[in-house]
Formats: structure tokens, C-alpha cells, sequence
């Protein structure tokens, strides 16, 4: 019983005792690098300066000690331009001289052909190299002039290379150098192999694009640059400043916190200073001074100080592809020489920091500091990541050091593809609804998909979305009301195929009937209708015109007066060629002699039909003439009535943009 109690506080001692150490931290795996370069003819129009020279010269430069790197170039042929070894000062200097090789005079474009043999001896996943490659090209898979062959070269790509190289956890990192090159292809590569995708439309991006490449990849330390300063603490042993330089500046200088100033013709042994014609400096210092260094020169968001220290700062290492709604724990320490550091009265003076940085929002900080637990501090990311590159920015600062690290996450909104059909050809209305997945970034076997089908009314009904044959799924809703609109809520879980939980709701589908009649348009009859108004007023004016003419006017002159009024003179041009009544010269068919209109007969009946004549004539004549006037009065009016009508229906017959 006592030698088991002495065992028991030996155990209670020793747990207090470690409890205040540092704690062993996992040992850093050891970066291998391969980089492939396209040299096929068609670089000489879309990199016609041959800036793949200056962009690999600068990761050279950029590569820590001890990684391992290599260089591949191809076309028709594959060739290891700078052969694949651990980084050291002899390795850099060999693969300066290698650069100025790079052409453009290959045939052909064999894709397939340099991602065997670049990883030719990488078949099994190794947890102490973190494997990336990076592959540049600008065009189309083409390994023979017939298209055939070059077809089954990029499906054995997709088939049978890329499998190979997800399982030996190789990190394809891709860049499209042209609009013209398979972007599909090299799009599908780097999220098979959880890469990184750049479409790069100039040449003169390669720099920017390659450092991107190179800080997933390689991962280095690095200092916080702010307004162009930074700081340097008694731990670095060697610091590396990138500064890019705008066109026509004057040339970099840093400033040393004792401020004597270096350049890139300073005499200093110390220092080694790579200035490139394409726009950079790079910079490489041994055993820094400690304090605040500032670099004259213009601000540039890719500017970088990396260092060599055993102050190290981890994070989680985050995907570089994901879904959107993805989220994951993410924890921060400081090490000192692979031992995590849990001293509560260091990590008092420490202020950590997290940033998330995307395109579509503002910037969003989060306080660490309240979440440290044994050294540790631990946040949750991918609840504000948008749509496509989301940056993860940490830092630590404190009186004495600065560290930082940046991480760059791809977030892809919607990995499936979604559409919606109404069946005309069923009796009842009846949609459709079809859902096809990514299968580079869904595990389509672990799928299982819901609906909520909701009426204008608020009623529901709840569905399983079932798999097709198509590897598709699809949702037929029939018997639906016409004319009714029905939304359907999606819900989808999964795995992604690095076997992270998925859980997405796609935005609302709304289903509205096609068969619905559309509703006749009203015409606009309002300026008909002002017309016909404005018509009426005018024959009521007319009207009270004509009960108020003066009395003594004769028949004739009354319907000279209407005519005249329904037809203004300006407007009836044949009413001119008419003359006055009064000047009208009527003849009498009645005033010839009746001796004329009689037959010859007795004296007697002569006589009375003289008499007759000569006491009829007059009455005769006036009737005539009156009727005669009345009669031509009244074709007049005829006459002015029609030609009146016709104007106003050849006016009503006109487009209206043609009166304009």
C-alpha cells in the first residue's frame, strides 16, 4: 500500500513539473518543390520577353535552406533543367545559371509526360515532405498531330495521373499563362490534388503569381511590414526582404535601425542582393541588426520580410480549396526550437491577432487573446469566407518580436449544378428539378439530398431527392395547381473527398407556371378619346352657333353658313372653284314660249292657254328658281359633308409616328 502511494505522488510530481515546460511540438516537415515550366513555340507570343526567366529566379532566391526543389522544363521532350536536390548556397548559384536556359522553341505540349517523370520517384505518401508541384503552361494538351492522340493523353491525365498523385498527397499548384490554354484541365488538376489555380492573361503577373505559389508551397516565416517598417528581434538569424519596384523608380534601399543605409552596391559581406530588370529586389541579410528597419521605396501589398529564427509561429494549415458554409478550427502557438511555448507570464506581453481578407467585404479582426489555453490560441474560420480567394492572415507582436503568417483558401460556392424544367408534355403541370455534383470536390457516394416544396398558401410537403441513372439527382413534382407559384428549400450533407462534412442549402428555387395565359393588354384609347371629345365640343359650339344666327336670313344663306362651318374654306380646296349663289346664272326651263310646249289647237283653247301663260309665268318662275337654289344648296352641303368625312378618316388612318 505505501510503495503504491509513493508511486502515486511521483506521478502527481511529475505531471505539475511538465505542465510549467515547454511542450514538444510536431517536427516541421521538409518542403520539396518541383517546378514544371511550358517552352513550347507558343510562349513566344504570350511571354514574349521571357519573364518565366526573372519569376523562377526570384523563387531560387526565395527557397530556405534545407527544402528540396528541382526544375523541369517541356514540350515534345521533358528535360530536368536544374536537377532535384536539398536547397544550399551551391544549388542556388547552379540554378541561376540554369534560368537564362528557359526558350520557346519546343513542339507539342506533353503535360502528361512531365508530371511522370517529375514525380517519378513520389508514389507513396511520406508525412515528413509536404510535396508540392508547380505547373506553368499556356496551352492545350498536344502530343501528336493527330487529336486523337492528344484526347487520350489529357483523359489518362484525369484518369490514371492525377489519382497517382492525390495518393501520394502531391499538391499540384497550376497557372493558365493565355485565355487559350486548357483551363479546364489545369483547373481540375489543382482541386483534385487540393492545388492552387492562377489564370494569368500577362506575363508581366508571373512574379506576383509565382510568390503566391512559393509562400503555399514553402511556407516561410515571416515579420509584419507596416508603412514599409518593420522589426527584427535577437532570435533571426537571417532575413530575406522582397521589394517590389514600380516602373522608373529610383532604386531600393533599406535603412538599418543603426540608420546607415544598404544598397545594391553596397560592399558588405553579409549581404547578398539580387536586383532583376523585371521589377524586384530581393534581399538577403545574415545576422541582421535587432531593431526597426524601414525600406525607401514605394508601399506594395506583395512586398515581404521572411526570416530564419527558431521564434517560430504555427497555425492550422487550411485547405487550399473548400466549400462555401465549410468551417474548422483553427489554432495559433509560438515555438522555440520545436517546443511550444506555455510560459503564461511570456505570452501575457504577447497581442495576437487574426484577419480575414476577401474581395467582397471589409476587413473582419478577431481578438485572440481571450482564447489562450495552455499556450494555445484557438478561433474558428469559414464563417465569413466568400466566394473565391479568401486570405487568413495571423499575427503575433510584442515588445521584443513580430511574427506573421498568410494563407490563401479558395472557396468555391456551390459545387453542384442545379436546373429546373416544366414537363409540357404531362397532363398535369409538372416540374423538375436536377442537381449534378462536382465529383472533383464532392464524394458523390455519400450524398443525400432533401426538399421542402412550400404552396402560396404556406402549405408543405417534404421530399427525398433520389439519385438517377445520369449520376444525377432529380425531383419530379406533379399535379401541381395552375397559376399557383410553389418554392422548394434544399438541403444537401456529404463529404467532401478529403472527407470533411458537408452540409449546404442552395438558394430558394421558385416554380412558376409557363402555361399560364397572360393577361390581354389593355390598348391606350386616351388620345382617341380626347380626339372624339374634343370633336363633340366642337359640333356643340356649331349648334349653339346656329340658334343664335339673326333672323331674316334666307334659306339659302343658312346652309351656305353650315356648309362653311363644317368645312372651313382653308380645308376644302374644291369648295373654291365654286362660285357664289349670287352669281350663279339660273335658267328657267319653264320661261320659253308655251306656244313652243303646246300642241297647235282650237283659237279658243290658244287663247286660254295665253291667258294661263301670261297670269302663271311669274309664280312659276320664282318657284323654279327657289327650288332650283334649294336643290343646289343641298348638293353643296352633300359635297362639303363627304370631302369632310374624308379627311377626317384619312387622318385617323395615319401612324401616329408618322404625323410627328
Amino acid at each position: 500500500m505505501l510503495r503504491t502511494n509513493k508511486i502515486l505522488l511521483l506521478f502527481v510530481f511529475l505531471t505539475l513539473v511538465l505542465s510549467n515546460r515547454q511542450v514538444l511540438a510536431a517536427d516541421e516537415p521538409v518542403r520539396d518543390v518541383r517546378i514544371l515550366i511550358d517552352v513550347s513555340g507558343s510562349m513566344k507570343k504570350n511571354d514574349p520577353q521571357n519573364l518565366r526567366t526573372p519569376a523562377l529566379e526570384m523563387i531560387v532566391g526565395l527557397l530556405p535552406d534545407q527544402s528540396k526543389a528541382g526544375v523541369w522544363t517541356f514540350a515534345k521532350y521533358v528535360n530536368m533543367l536544374v536537377p532535384h536536390r536539398e536547397v544550399t548556397k551551391k544549388w542556388r548559384t547552379d540554378a541561376k545559371k540554369q534560368t537564362g536556359k528557359i526558350h520557346s522553341n519546343g513542339l507539342f505540349t506533353d503535360i502528361e509526360q512531365v508530371l511522370n517523370k517529375a514525380t517519378a520517384n513520389q508514389t507513396k505518401p511520406n508525412n515528413k515532405l509536404r510535396r508540392s508541384v508547380i505547373l506553368l503552361s499556356d496551352g492545350l494538351v498536344d502530343i501528336s498531330t493527330d487529336p486523337k492522340a492528344s484526347e487520350t493523353s489529357r483523359k489518362r491525365i484525369l484518369n490514371e495521373v492525377v489519382p497517382k498523385l492525390k495518393q501520394a498527397n502531391i499538391a499540384v499548384h497550376t497557372i493558365a499563362l493565355s485565355s487559350g490554354s486548357d483551363q479546364e484541365l489545369l483547373r481540375e488538376i489543382a482541386l483534385e490534388t487540393d492545388g492552387w489555380y492562377e489564370q494569368v492573361d500577362d506575363a508581366e503577373q508571373l512574379q506576383r503569381v509565382f510568390l503566391h505559389l512559393f509562400e503555399k508551397a514553402a511556407k516561410r516565416d515571416t515579420v509584419p511590414l507596416k508603412e514599409n517598417t518593420f522589426k527584427i528581434d535577437d532570435s533571426v538569424t537571417e532575413m530575406t526582404v522582397l521589394v517590389f519596384r514600380q516602373a522608373d523608380a529610383k532604386p531600393t534601399v533599406l535603412i538599418q535601425p543603426d540608420q546607415n543605409k544598404l544598397t545594391s552596391l553596397s560592399d558588405n559581406d553579409t549581404v547578398r542582393w539580387q536586383s532583376s530588370e523585371s521589377g524586384y529586389d530581393l534581399i538577403t541579410i545574415a545576422e541582421p541588426q535587432v531593431g526597426e528597419w524601414a525600406i525607401d521605396a514605394a508601399l506594395d501589398p506583395d512586398n515581404r520580410v521572411m526570416v530564419l529564427t527558431d521564434l517560430k509561429l504555427k497555425t492550422t494549415d487550411l485547405p487550399n480549396n473548400i466549400l462555401i458554409g465549410e468551417t474548422f478550427d483553427f489554432d495559433v502557438n509560438l515555438t522555440n526550437k520545436n517546443e511550444m511555448i506555455v510560459r503564461e507570464s511570456f505570452l501575457n506581453l504577447v497581442n495576437a491577432k487574426l484577419a480575414h481578407e476577401n474581395e467582397m467585404t471589409d476587413l473582419v479582426e478577431e481578438d485572440l487573446n481571450p482564447s489562450l489555453r495552455k499556450g494555445n490560441y484557438r478561433s474558428q474560420v469559414g464563417e465569413t469566407f466568400q466566394p473565391g480567394r479568401n486570405d487568413v492572415v495571423t499575427t503575433l507582436t510584442s515588445g521584443t518580436f513580430e511574427r506573421q503568417r498568410r494563407q490563401s483558401v479558395n472557396v468555391v460556392e456551390m459545387p453542384f449544378t442545379i436546373s429546373t424544367e416544366q414537363l409540357m408534355d404531362e397532363v398535369t403541370r409538372t416540374h423538375r428539378v436536377t442537381l449534378k455534383p462536382d465529383a472533383s470536390l464532392v464524394d458523390t457516394k455519400k450524398i443525400s439530398i432533401a426538399a421542402m416544396l412550400t404552396a402560396e398558401d404556406g402549405s408543405e410537403w417534404s421530399y427525398d431527392v433520389l439519385k438517377s441513372e445520369e449520376d444525377s439527382w432529380q425531383l419530379t413534382l406533379a399535379e401541381l395547381e395552375a397559376a399557383q407559384q410553389y418554392k422548394i428549400n434544399l438541403q444537401i450533407k456529404g463529404e467532401t473527398l478529403k472527407g470533411r462534412a458537408l452540409f449546404l442549402q442552395p438558394n430558394q428555387i421558385v416554380l412558376l407556371d409557363e402555361t399560364k395565359p397572360e393577361t390581354p393588354e389593355i390598348p391606350d384609347l386616351s388620345e382617341e378619346i380626347s380626339d372624339e371629345l374634343a370633336l363633340l365640343e366642337e359640333v356643340a359650339e356649331a349648334e349653339e352657333a346656329k340658334e343664335e344666327k339673326p333672323d331674316g336670313m334666307t334659306p339659302e344663306e343658312n346652309l351656305l353658313e353650315e356648309v362653311e362651318e363644317l368645312s372651313p374654306l382653308d380645308e376644302v380646296d374644291e369648295l373654291d372653284e365654286l362660285s357664289p349663289l349670287d352669281e350663279i346664272e339660273l335658267t328657267d326651263e319653264f320661261s320659253s314660249d308655251i306656244d313652243e310646249l303646246l300642241p297647235v289647237g282650237d283659237d279658243d283653247f290658244g287663247e286660254l292657254g295665253n291667258d294661263l301663260t301670261e297670269e302663271e309665268e311669274a309664280p312659276t318662275g320664282e318657284i323654279s328658281s327657289s327650288m332650283l337654289m334649294v336643290g343646289n344648296a343641298i348638293l353643296l352641303l352633300i359635297v362639303g359633308l363627304a370631302f369632310f368625312m374624308w379627311r377626317r378618316k384619312s387622318a385617323a388612318s395615319k401612324n401616329p409616328g408618322e404625323q410627328l
